[in-house]
């Protein structure tokens, strides 16, 4: 799995780049204009944008006939796209808690805020990786857009509740969005494993 995962950034290598320029830019606009919904909202994109960039690479040159001829398992393929979104995820998503730091973004709404947006964040990878491995990248491309587009609305929906209610219904609110999208992970990754498992390549 180390292996593949180290291939797709291979194959990433121009646009990681690309994607570490835009963060940068995203983080010092967020960081100037005292809004961390520009940085927390990128890594949102990050979260699927990674890992299916990385399968249409894979779908292009057949690479997923060719892996398993040579051994490796459906198990290991279908989960290593899902670690390699949640390795940039994750990076994106802790790099803007740096945010805090800030005196004037040090505030316990931003703090849920940035809790909400992680959850969310594994919300759209837990949807959009089982349809991506349904129908391929180039016909899911407009679903995940959509569900994207879908849930960056209900994100700046629940840190607007969140700045208007305070309090421990914050709390509640940040914590539940994040422990449906860790669960969602384990169903979406069993999802994706019985998907590519009955597929002929």
């Amino acid at each position: 799995m180390i292996g593949t995962i180290l291939k797709d950034l291979k194959n990433l290598k121009g646009q990681i780049i690309y994607y570490i320029f835009i963060f940068t830019v995203f983080f010092i606009v967020s960081a100037l204009s005292g809004n961390l919904y520009y940085s927390a909202g990128l890594s949102i994109f990050f979260a699927v944008l990674v890992p299916v960039s990385a399968m249409s690479y894979d779908e292009r040159d057949k690479w997923d006939k060719f892996a398993l001829a040579s051994g490796i398992t459906r198990r290991e393929l279908a989960f290593s796209r899902y670690i390699l979104g949640f390795a940039f995820f994750f990076v994106s998503w802790g790099l803007t808690f740096v945010l805090l730091a800030i005196p004037a973004m040090k505030t316990f709404e931003n703090l849920y805020v940035l809790i909400t947006y992680g959850g969310m964040g594994l919300i759209v990878m837990d949807l959009v990786l089982p349809i991506v491995y349904k129908i391929g990248t180039e016909k899911a491309r407009l679903c995940y857009i959509f569900l994207i587009l879908i849930v960056m609305m209900l994100s700046i929906g629940a840190a607007t509740l969140i700045e208007m209610v305070g309090g421990d219904p914050v709390t509640v609110i940040a914590w539940s969005v994040i422990a449906l999208g860790i669960i969602g992970v384990f169903v979406s990754a069993l999802i994706s494993l019985n998907i590519y498992k009955n597929k002929d390549f």
